[in-house]
């Protein structure tokens, strides 16, 4: 009785813990916006509410927050090919070019993603708790829609990145606002399966979610260019 009680404590810390790094990592993307902070606050920003989120995992010694971490980490590393075809192929994202790079990306890009993911995701999975998957596949879908175009109207005016030669509501492209619903939709399918299974199935999770990445831009570019 003792155990499930601290287990459900940890529970209720872990929930509160994630979505106030999703409080303040909204805050502070609209904050550098207004403040034209450049890409040094994202860089903050991306390592800093990693390390927040990888502290908590530790101290609390919460697997499924780590694994989380993991998961994310390896998708952010995959989606650097999203990047690339972004950059290179459709030449409508411009990054600017006085920051540390890796690849075609900014070097904190891949734990941006990691954080994205893992706050984004661990809503759709606190969804699938109580509601059919599908139900939860829809509402994560609708997360995405609503608060990662937040990060790309924002990052023009931070002096993150900007989009050219393509359609767009604010500083958004209407393909990025598409893709970024359907890049969030499967993740409470992967975080069911990362929450229940042994640690090696974060890997391909990882990497299929980064590579859902790329295949939802593409999808979404060439119907809406």
């Amino acid at each position: 009785m003792l155990l499930k009680k601290l287990l459900q404590k940890l529970k209720i810390k872990e929930v509160r813990f994630v979505i106030i790094t999703l409080i303040i990592t909204v805050a502070i993307a609209a904050i550098s916006s207004a403040f034209e902070l450049t890409w040094r606050s994202a860089f903050v920003l991306a390592f800093g509410i990693y390390g927040l989120l990888a502290w908590f995992a530790y101290k609390q010694n919460d697997r499924f927050l780590k694994r989380l971490l993991v998961f994310g980490l390896v998708a952010g590393v995959t989606e650097l090919v999203a990047d690339c075809w972004l950059v290179s192929n459709t030449g409508t994202l411009i990054y600017t070019t006085d920051e540390p790079m890796i690849a075609c990306s900014p070097f904190y890009m891949p734990f941006a993603w990691a954080v994205l993911l893992i706050q984004i995701g661990y809503l759709g999975w606190l969804i699938s708790l109580e509601e059919k998957m599908w139900v939860s596949i829809i509402a994560t879908t609708i997360i995405g829609f609503a608060v990662i175009p937040l990060f790309e109207h924002w990052a023009k005016g931070a002096g993150w990145w900007y989009y050219v030669n393509c359609r767009m509501i604010g500083n958004t492209p209407w393909y990025i606002i598409l893709a970024e619903g359907m890049i969030c939709s499967f993740m409470p399918l992967f975080f069911r399966h990362i929450h229940q299974r042994h640690y090696v199935f974060q890997l391909p999770l990882g990497i299929i979610q980064g590579l859902w990445i790329w295949l939802s831009y593409f999808i979404a570019y060439n119907l809406i260019k």
